[in-house]
């Protein structure tokens, strides 16, 4: 039979400063309080506005009663403990019931006024139920739903429990979850290791009205808590039989062995991706999954041999924010060595020429390749995540041993790469600008289509191009970046010219649509996350609107603000750019009939005149005097100033 104790914590209070919590929550809308994790700081957004811009591509989140969340170590000394000990009976789980009976709700988490709780279950070490028959009330403004309890382990990682999820108001309510529910089968979430055989719990509010206290109160009820052993594993550990982290590449993918996979266990860091070679014998008899293994948002992706894309799931069909792939959308075209990989929604993979293998939505379909890159090997990951630990559950696996498929063929000498090609990080500043250029490429004449680079955390990448005809002018990351983009474009003496931060989704776009660029010459393209914003020496910001726009600050920048991770890999697609010669910028006194804007005076410049001569029209090559006509006077121009600049 199932052993329970039973304790009352009316008494017990709350515990003394000091606990940091690494744990952020924003996005409070109209429907539910959605809780972002992250392993930096904590803030809270304020109800009824937003804390940041709305993401346009963000998957829709259900009202949750249960979510996962990783906060970090828990420090024991910090909790009140309820029980010091005890024997329960060895049945399919012991139950901890807790009388919350007159439980402030007070402040956000690591309020010094919030009651936090451990609870030592014995012999079990591993969290696999909850229950709940509680009432509730918040105090107006406070919100039913901004009341919580979070449940961890000693390492931060757990669930945050909100009876009241669904009501955003002020009131009393009174909430049951219907008994002891598993949080596999009754939640869809993963059972929790306890390595400290102890539960952590806070009592605490997901939005702090600041003008009440407490918040709102835990007027009478219980919470009951389900332990058990956990059973062996049985499959691949990342660690335990990989010997350590895998790769997220197939050159650095993990070697499995056996005859039958049933599932492989790991952990991924920030930013991280876990690749893992594996062979699949039937199609038809493949899948893999982290519904009810994972508590965070998963994503799964399947590549061949040589390490095309193949099948990938975001959200599982079956609902929720785990992943599920298989053969069902007949993606996969026979039995063979492949590549299983895991990130954390929403680290994407890209191809060779930058841009994503797959589209990021649909959320829920399993989708063979669809994005830009669709037929590309994986190059690469972008966008920022955050750690987390997994298990995979498998179907139609054996073990693999990885191959050494090739690499991404040469980009085509119209593409230009930061590292390959500019030799280092691209400066912030036109003194730093990185200056697109070759030998073997005519400057103003032979054009760029495609800038490939690496986003830092607070970085700007500026880079030096030549635009001979402002109407044709096209920068954009739309296909090919996975994260926030931000465009700019200045003139060489820094002044602002045209930016834009969303246009699609929240990649950016800028052209002359609205005619900010009034001539042709050298220019300097940027590209940052958002909200890393161009200032001048004032501090004063050169755009004031992320929409597409001129200038509104006529100064030239001198630095920018706002503080970013890193993105990772971009690409920005480009239309009517050009190589610049070596100088860039700085080309010194210009010289009158430069054609092609090269800083020399010489056949060059003559033959555009000649081959363009009667054209009429605005931005013509050739016509070097602007006066909207190819004619003698350019010639004349060309012919009197011929060899300047050598």
């Amino acid at each position: 039979m199932t052993a329970k104790m039973v304790y009352n914590i009316r008494q017990v209070q709350p515990a003394p400063k000091g606990d940091v919590m690494m744990f952020t929550l924003r996005g409070i809308c109209s429907t539910a309080v959605a809780i972002a994790v992250s392993l930096g700081s904590f803030a809270f957004a304020q109800k009824g506005a937003e804390s940041s811009k709305h993401d346009p591509s963000e998957k829709p989140r259900p009202t949750m009663h249960i979510e996962y969340v990783n906060v970090g170590p828990r420090n024991p000394a910090l909790y009140t403990p309820i029980r010091n000990g005890g024997d329960f009976a060895p049945a399919e789980g012991n139950q901890t019931t807790i009388d919350v009976t007159g439980t402030p709700s007070y402040g956000g988490l690591g309020d010094t006024n919030n009651t936090r709780l451990s609870i030592n279950v014995g012999s079990d070490d591993l969290w696999n139920g909850v229950g709940w028959d509680v009432t509730i009330t918040a105090t107006s403004p406070s919100w039913r739903s901004e009341i919580a309890v979070l449940i961890t382990n000693v390492n931060g990682e757990g669930y945050v429990l909100r009876p009241g999820a669904a009501d955003t108001s002020a009131g009393t309510g009174s909430y049951s979850s219907g008994g002891v529910l598993k949080l596999t089968t009754g939640f869809g979430v993963p059972d929790i290791p306890l390595p400290d055989n102890t539960l952590y719990l806070e009592f605490y509010e997901t939005f702090d009205d600041g003008s009440v206290a407490p918040d709102g109160n835990w007027d009478s009820g219980t919470i009951t808590l389900q332990t058990t052993v956990a059973p062996p594993f049985t499959g691949w550990d990342e660690q335990e039989n990989g010997g350590g982290d895998a790769g997220d590449l197939p050159e650095t993918a993990q070697n499995t062995s056996g005859d039958n996979i049933p599932a492989i266990r790991g952990s991924l860091d920030a930013d991280d991706v876990d690749m893992y070679a594996i062979y699949i014998a039937d199609p038809f008899s493949f899948s893999a999954t982290t519904v009810g293994t994972t508590g965070f948002d998963t994503q799964l992706w399947l590549f061949d041999a040589s390490g095309k894309g193949v099948v990938h799931n975001d959200d599982s069909p079956s609902g929720g924010v785990q992943s599920t792939i298989d053969n069902s959308s007949s993606c996969i075209s026979g039995p063979g060595l492949y590549y299983l990989a895991i990130s954390r929604y929403n680290r994407d993979p890209g191809g060779c020429d930058g841009g994503l293998i797959w589209n990021n939505s649909p959320f829920g379909a399993i989708r063979c390749p669809d994005g830009p890159d669709a037929t590309s090997r994986v190059a690469g990951w972008s966008g920022n995540t955050s750690a987390g630990s997994y298990v995979i559950q498998l179907t139609g696996v054996a073990g693999a041993t990885r191959g050494d498929p090739d690499d991404c063929p040469p980009p085509p000498p119209d593409v230009w790469q930061e590292l390959v090609d500019g030799g280092s990080d691209a400066g912030d500043l036109p003194a730093t600008a990185q200056v697109v250029t070759r030998p073997d490429q005519q400057p103003c004449q032979d054009p760029v289509t495609r800038i490939r680079g690496d986003h830092e955390a607070d970085g700007v990448d500026m880079y030096v191009i030549c635009i001979t005809d402002p109407g044709s002018f096209v920068a954009s990351t739309i296909g090919g970046t996975g994260w926030d983009t931000q465009l700019w474009l200045f003139r060489c003496d820094g002044t602002g010219v045209v930016a834009n931060d969303d246009t699609s989704g929240l990649q950016s776009q800028i052209d002359n649509s609205l005619g900010c660029i009034t001539e042709q010459g050298t220019y300097l393209l940027a590209i940052s996350r958002f909200n890393r914003d161009a200032v001048d020496a004032n501090g004063a910001l050169l755009w004031s609107s992320g929409t597409l726009s001129c200038a509104d600050n006529t100064n030239p920048i001198a630095g920018w603000t706002g503080s970013t991770a890193a993105g990772g890999a971009y690409s920005i697609t480009l239309q009517g750019a050009y190589f610049v010669s070596p100088q860039g910028c700085d080309t010194g006194p210009s010289c009158e009939g430069d054609a092609n804007n090269d800083g020399v005076v010489d056949d060059a410049d003559l033959l555009i005149v000649l081959f363009n001569f009667g054209q009429s029209g605005f931005f013509i090559p050739g016509d070097v005097n602007n006066d909207g006509t190819v004619d003698d006077a350019d010639l004349l121009i060309v012919l009197f100033n011929f060899g300047c600049g050598n």
